[in-house]
């Protein structure tokens, strides 16, 4: 493994900080004039670095499918505004705040015809407003858009928000005076109404309604607006920036970032772009200067429209076997005050096993020897840990098995000004964002130089990894969150993908032995198992015999995209009937459909995950998934 002390000692704080300030000043929407801007400031910074960089472009047409992701039009905007008809004063105005302006809305010119502004203040279910008349008029909600499409069918012409995300760590009053990132996702469907709108504060919003009731109250009247918005959508393009160190063959190691967003949008996501970009240019100045040996693989660094833009990228870049991983940078620089919390190293998914992950581990660890300890002993100044899989970010595109590049992220969670116009540059933390950074090129030096050497190191991580997910399940078990069925069949689980990990090191490595360490990680498992005094017992349900294969490469990004192919009452019927909570449910379980295994397996591999029954929500899911064709079954 390359010392990473050279690393730290060329990573530049100073740059961290100028890249996300002169990233987080563009307006970064995916798919517009301004996106396309911000890729061209991005290629001038690599430019500047003597950086290989170029940009690529996409079609951005609603008739294009790239792998799984239906796309949508371009959009630009010019001018827009809102102001209250009666006394001329400006609610929303996209020249001083862009985030003020719902994103992706169609044109509306109202400068001179007043429309009726109406309250909904009672809920979004469409009963609750039973004699409300919508049609031709603008609509004050107080909530998330996407639970009022009904408005639309309505006749409502447009709306505003107040809305803002509450979680566990933050509260509507955390976020007074800030707007929410708020955007429509079209369809380009011949029925899809013509949407949009603006986004006001908390503070705002309750200023307005409560002249809103005012006015109704004293004059039986609704209070009016000026809509203003100087839009357009069209057939266009997405850009992807695709950064290059050439290294002695072909095959490659990713590192990837979102470059989209509002302005400014500092964490979420300049810090990532900012992070990625300094890494490459660090380790290229050091190659070029002779400081470091060149890889014996290419290291590439791709800058897209979040998920859209991977998808495209992977449509166009399908020599996935020649990928030997990738590790996905989304929000990794926050100053670790209130409600922003530790820099989190998310593991592949069980689906897709490689020892990436502990190479991913090991990087940050390397990361972390920011100080010294009294006794002389390494200190971490940044809060960092390490998590099992989750989605949320295109690392989910890369370690779908059907493209089978396994990916890690870098994130960071909570954040309490997420999606918001408040994430801005004070939030930014320098030396938590070189801390970040250096992760990443510890990361996609170390596996881009590879060798059989290195392999111990990586084993000794597998050691650590293993011992603390016995450590936790052990823990279920006492607490009886699991039962011993349960229990045993998860370590059986966890034995078969951390096998699975050591033999990825054949792949990472030409000549790897690992007949050792596969004996060392068996003997390891039947030692718990015997302490325990467990077996692989979980029940399967060996009449549900049928095997599936995916049909298509790729995850889907949303099951709404099938609605344009006709799948509509299909996706309705397994929205009525889904029982499991959370959005990642279709991503795992397709993950796990290999055209081997069986249907009562899928069952078992995903109950054992999510510590339940999932008979129910498989079924399910496998219906919808053989109507729009995504599975077929093997004869």
């Amino acid at each position: 493994m390359q010392n990473s002390e050279i690393f730290k000692q060329t990573v530049s704080e100073k740059r961290l900080l100028n890249v996300v300030k002169e990233v987080s000043s563009f307006h970064r929407i995916q798919a517009s004039p301004m996106f396309r801007e911000a890729a061209r400031h991005v290629k001038s910074i690599c430019d500047r670095y003597g950086l290989q960089a170029e940009i690529l472009s996409y079609d951005a047409d609603p008739d294009v499918w790239y792998l799984q992701s239906k796309m949508f039009q371009e959009w630009s905007v010019r001018e827009a505004y809102l102001d209250l008809a009666d006394t001329g004063r400006r609610l929303c105005d996209y020249s001083a705040e862009p985030i003020s302006v719902i994103q992706k809305s169609y044109p509306i010119d109202m400068r001179n015809t007043p429309v009726d502004l109406v309250l909904l203040d009672r809920g979004c279910d469409q009963a609750a407003y039973p004699d409300i008349d919508l049609k031709d008029k603008w609509v004050f909600i107080r909530g998330n858009i996407n639970q009022y499409n009904w408005v639309y069918e309505q006749g409502a012409l447009g709306l505003i928000t107040d809305f803002i995300m509450e979680t566990p760590n933050r509260k509507r009053s955390d976020l007074y005076h800030s707007l929410t990132y708020t955007s429509y996702w079209h369809t380009h469907l011949k029925d899809e109404p013509e949407r949009r709108g603006f986004v006001l504060s908390p503070k705002e919003g309750d200023i307005l309604a409560e002249m809103c009731r005012k006015k109704w109250n004293e004059e039986k009247k609704y209070l009016q607006v000026r809509p203003y918005i100087d839009s357009a959508l069209y057939n266009g393009h997405i850009e992807v920036v695709e950064v290059t160190i050439p290294g002695e063959d072909d095959r490659t190691v990713t590192l990837c970032a979102h470059l989209c967003h509002p302005r400014s949008s500092c964490n979420d996501n300049a810090s990532g772009v900012s992070a990625t970009l300094e890494a490459m240019h660090v380790i290229d100045m050091l190659v070029k200067e002779g400081k470091i040996a060149k890889p014996k693989h290419t290291i590439r660094l791709t800058l897209v429209p979040e998920y859209t833009g991977t998808f495209a990228y992977l449509s166009d870049h399908n020599n996935y076997a020649d990928c030997l991983g990738a590790m996905n940078l989304d929000m990794v620089g926050g100053r670790q005050t209130r409600y922003y919390g530790p820099i989190t190293l998310t593991r592949t998914p069980l689906s897709t096993p490689s020892l990436i992950s502990e190479l991913s581990v090991y990087s940050m660890k390397q990361a972390a020897k920011e100080a010294s300890s009294l006794n002389g002993g390494d200190v971490s100044l940044t809060n960092h840990c390490v998590s099992p899989y989750t989605g949320g970010s295109d690392h989910t595109v890369y370690s779908d098995p059907s493209i089978g590049i396994p990916c890690c992220m870098l994130g960071q969670w909570p954040d309490l000004n997420y999606h918001t116009a408040t994430d801005t540059l004070d939030v930014i933390d320098p030396a938590v964002l070189k801390f970040s950074c250096l992760t990443a090129a510890n990361f996609a030096y170390d596996l881009a130089s590879l060798t059989a050497d290195d392999l111990p190191v990586l084993f000794e991580e597998l050691d650590s990894s293993m011992t603390e997910m016995k450590t936790g399940l052990a823990n279920e078990y006492l607490r009886k969150d699991i039962s011993r069925e349960m229990f045993g069949s998860l370590l059986s689980k966890f034995r078969q993908y951390f096998l699975a990990s050591v033999r990825s090191a054949e792949t990472l490595v030409k000549d790897a032995d690992i007949s050792a360490e596969i004996k060392h990680v068996n003997r390891l498992f039947d030692v718990w198992m015997e302490q325990y005094d467990l077996c692989d017992s979980y029940p399967l349900d060996e009449e549900l015999t049928d095997v599936y294969r995916r049909t298509a490469v790729g995850p889907f990004q949303t099951l709404s995209d099938y609605k344009a192919l006709g799948y509509d009452e299909a996706i309705r019927h397994y929205e009525q009937n889904k029982t499991v909570k959370g959005y990642e449910f279709e991503g795992l379980a397709l993950n796990y459909i290999d055209g081997s295994r069986t249907v009562g397996q899928l069952i078992r591999e995903l109950s054992l995950e999510y510590r339940e029954d999932m008979k129910h929500d498989v079924l399910n899911y496998l219906k919808l998934l053989a109507a729009i064709g995504l599975i077929t079954k093997n004869c």
